[in-house]
């Protein structure tokens, strides 16, 4: 990296994002191992239903390193962290696989135009960082702005009819119990826009797992 190189030469420094420490890791500038070492998983969440979807898991809370972490990876076109991410979920997101026991995984996938402008879908490197093999099975059709700051209802209107099924697999999910990976849970309104569709072309269970969720 270019921050290493110029680290290296004495010409800069490179320093968490999170304590400011000065560190130099091999993989990535961003976040030091201490900070990234914070990132553990956090029980119980009170569930509450998500139409369509007939269970979910989420690793941690949308705060401190972690919220962190995923704004990096989301608006700082933070690649390298998005694969640490995946690492440090692994386990956990194991444990459910494990458990629920999935025909296919797969993930919630970026509109196109904001592919094109960050260069990577940053759900796809996360999972490639936990290491489970994914299907490419959803497209997202329609392009919103980002929903953080809307509300239940806006959220749910953004993203109704949002996703499709890519045409080579609308003969494959039929029957299938489908685990798909999302970054943030906050309404569940794009969960229950994705479930809909799937469940709307045959599949028979939708289940999800979460990095974090906003309280």
């Amino acid at each position: 990296m270019l921050g290493r190189l110029l680290s290296l030469s004495g010409l800069s420094e490179s320093r968490c994002s999170i304590c400011g420490i000065e560190f130099l890791d091999e993989d990535q500038d961003y976040i030091c191992p201490d900070c990234l070492g914070d990132i553990r998983p956090f029980r119980p969440f009170e569930h509450t239903r998500l139409e369509w979807i007939s269970s979910y898991r989420v690793f941690g809370r949308y705060e401190g390193a972690l919220a962190e972490v995923i704004k990096l990876v989301k608006f700082k076109s933070a690649k390298p962290l998005a694969k640490a991410l995946g690492e440090i979920v692994k386990e956990h997101m194991e444990e459910y696989i494990k458990e629920t026991q999935p025909d296919m995984i797969s993930w919630v996938p970026l509109h196109p135009f904001r592919l094109w402008n960050r260069g990577f879908d940053h759900n796809r490197e996360i999972l490639k960082g936990v290491g489970v093999g994914a299907e490419d099975i959803l497209i997202r059709v329609r392009y919103s702005r980002p929903l953080a700051s809307l509300g239940r209802k806006e959220r749910a209107k953004r993203v109704r009819g949002a996703f499709r099924i890519k045409k080579e697999f609308i003969d494959v999910i039929g029957g299938k119990r489908i685990l798909v990976f999302d970054d943030v849970l906050t309404t569940g309104a794009t969960a229950s826009s994705v479930a809909e569709e799937l469940l709307s072309l045959g599949a028979e269970e939708i289940i999800f797992y979460f990095l974090a969720r906003e309280e």
